[in-house]
């Protein structure tokens, strides 16, 4: 159970991440410069949830 739980976690981290990196980059395609904070969140989110499904496969 624990690790279905730490697979569904790094899942939703991932999928946000992904979202909040996409809507940076297309708010920083429009000029905007304060969309280097969601490029930034959404990069640490994805990758998080990367590991953190690399370590609930890997289990």
């Amino acid at each position: 159970m624990r690790i279905i739980a730490l697979i569904g976690f790094a899942l939703v981290a991932l999928l946000c991440g992904a979202a909040l990196l996409y809507l940076g980059v297309a708010d920083a395609g429009d000029g905007n410069a304060r969309a280097v904070l969601p490029i930034v969140i959404g990069a640490v989110l994805a990758v998080g949830g990367l590991v953190f499904l690399r370590k609930g496969f890997k289990r």
